[in-house]
């Protein structure tokens, strides 16, 4: 279910891309006193703007507070929530489990995975319009067709709801997503035919946002307690959302309509992805072959320990 969440809600922003490529086109080719990134500015934000003053009454805290669910729904939900020690409405922040997610390298691992993946899929969001609009389109018809690219990442977003499930496990499905997006950055590098480019788009708009939505689902079906998890997030949040600065400034207009060097970097991301991905798979299979020998003993333990143990609890086995 966590992948299927996250799945839709990073499809979201694929779906707003297909809207808001053909917008673009017809902002940038109006007559205005404003330039063209002005009135994007404007009517963009201005709907965001409008759009975000809908979360107080559409988005619920907690399940005990969202008024669409019915009170055994609510009720069924906490029971969930509870056995897996999950319950934030009326628990206190815990910092020894702060302290355990800022010392849990494995925490470190996802959140360079959330970099690496972060930093390749900026490509279609960032750069799609420059890179079609090199191959001889016009500025209006770039911004539009990336509404196809945008498709694209829609499609490659939704899907991991069901990716994983069919893979058997979050860190194949990632590998998966890796190796088409470098199967797409190789056809972009090793040729000078635009169809070729527009074809590699295509495929790496398609597969590079995957790991940006399996990395946090993954994470998230893999750590316990109330306070974990959400410094988890934080630190895949903060650190792992610094990944565009990587790719930022490497598709430079001095490079068009190759663009090598951006091409070139976004792959080494890539790639640092998959070996950070399997490298990863390979300790949490290590840790549960260690617990199925030596499950541990909780004797002696209070109750506030024993949830204080989270995920290091030697019952708890880690997916892969």
């Amino acid at each position: 279910m966590v992948r299927r969440r996250m799945g839709f809600f990073f499809a979201s922003a694929g779906l707003g891309g297909i809207c808001v490529g053909p917008l673009c086109s017809v902002l940038t080719s109006m007559d205005s006193k404003w330039l063209p990134w002005q009135r994007i500015f404007v009517v963009i934000g201005a709907i965001s703007l409008l759009w975000s003053l809908l979360g107080p009454f559409v988005l619920a805290d907690y399940p005990d507070t969202a008024s669409f669910l019915s009170s055994d729904e609510q009720q069924l939900i906490l029971k969930i929530m509870e056995h897996q020690n999950t319950v934030a409405s009326t628990q206190q922040v815990r910092f020894v489990q702060v302290k355990m997610a800022l010392l849990d390298f494995k925490v470190w691992l996802w959140t360079a995975i959330d970099f690496c993946a972060n930093a390749a899929t900026q490509v279609n969001g960032m750069f799609g319009p420059s890179i079609i609009e090199s191959h001889g389109y016009s500025p209006q018809t770039a911004q539009a067709l990336t509404a196809l690219t945008n498709f694209m990442a829609f499609s490659g977003m939704a899907s991991i709801a069901y990716t994983a499930r069919i893979l058997r496990g979050s860190s194949t499905a990632i590998a998966l997503s890796n190796i088409l997006t470098i199967c797409g950055f190789l056809l972009a590098l090793c040729s000078s035919n635009p169809s070729v480019h527009i074809l590699a788009l295509f495929v790496f708009s398609f597969a590079s946002p995957q790991p940006a939505a399996h990395g946090p689902a993954w994470q998230m079906c893999n750590l316990q307690g109330n306070t974990k998890p959400a410094m988890a997030a934080a630190m895949a949040s903060a650190f792992g959302g610094l990944g565009p600065l990587a790719t930022a400034f490497v598709y430079r207009d001095e490079d068009r309509p190759q663009y090598t060097r951006g091409h070139l970097v976004c792959l080494l991301m890539t790639v640092a992805c998959f070996v950070v991905t399997l490298v990863l798979r390979r300790v949490l299979a290590k840790e549960n072959r260690r617990r199925d020998l030596n499950c541990g003993d909780l004797e002696g333990m209070s109750d506030e320990q024993v949830q204080d143990l989270v995920d290091n609890h030697p019952h708890f086995r880690y997916r892969l």
